[in-house]
């Protein structure tokens, strides 16, 4: 009697080069992003990190290993440290732009307004004193400074200017100085900060309460620009050194 043994199912020849795609265990699969949100997560905790530790301790494979994607994941983003730097900034001065025109929506005129508006840019800085730094600082290379951090820079500026314009013109400023008021503000507000950040102000031996310090060097300011352009007094050319 014959034994029929059971047939062996053929196997395709494998071409020669050619490899079977294997599926990754679950564990070494990336977390799911929707389409943009891996660039948002990396900025988002490439901002912690940096907050947490500065730019040292900063880089795209220490960022990869903190949300669990490959090493090469955040290099389609960004072509280097630099470049996450200048989108961190740029989420910075969004962030600001966001403040501001939650101010400008507010029922206040023009001079509380404005006022809000440079207290705001003090206050921020005081809260993100590491951010702040960067986003005003020199640490950014020219290239990124004109691209996305700049874009987001002049929305923030704009909101805070316009609240100087509405001040300045009701006051009976000329257009043709609103410019020098804004700048004159920015410059204002922005020395007060880095003078707080710098631990320069207010001086140790000099017994004054620093929130009423950053109040009235800002009143002091804006008393000015509502007293109008009569009421500015400027030095006659013998007095010029």
């Amino acid at each position: 009697m014959t034994i029929k043994l059971p047939r062996t199912p053929a196997r395709a020849t494998p071409r020669v080069g050619s490899k079977r795609p294997r599926a990754l265990p679950p564990q070494l699969r990336e977390p799911a992003y929707e389409r943009g949100g891996l660039r948002n997560a990396l900025v988002e905790e490439g901002r912690k990190m940096f907050e947490e530790n500065g730019a040292s301790e900063l880089s795209l494979r220490a960022l990869a290993r903190r949300l669990g994607v490959s090493e090469a994941a955040p290099s389609r983003h960004f072509k280097g440290k630099e470049e996450l730097l200048a989108a961190i900034a740029s989420s910075g001065f969004k962030e600001l732009a966001e403040q501001r025109v939650k101010i400008s929506a507010m029922n206040l005129g023009a001079l509380a307004k404005a006022r809000e508006m440079m207290l705001s840019y003090v206050r921020y800085a005081e809260l993100h004193a590491g951010l702040f730094d960067l986003m005003t600082g020199p640490r950014l290379l020219r290239e990124f400074v004109r691209g996305d951090v700049e874009a987001a820079s002049n929305v923030s500026y704009s909101y805070f200017s316009d609240s100087i314009f509405e001040l300045a013109i009701e006051s009976g400023w000329s257009k043709s100085q609103l410019h020098y008021l804004s700048h004159a503000a920015w410059s204002m507000e922005h020395g007060v900060a880095a003078l707080i950040l710098a631990g320069r102000t207010p001086r140790t031996d000099s017994g004054i309460e620093k929130q009423r310090m950053i109040e009235l060097s800002i009143d002091l300011f804006l008393s000015a620009v509502v007293a109008g352009p009569k009421s500015l007094k400027e030095p006659s050319k013998s007095h010029l050194v």
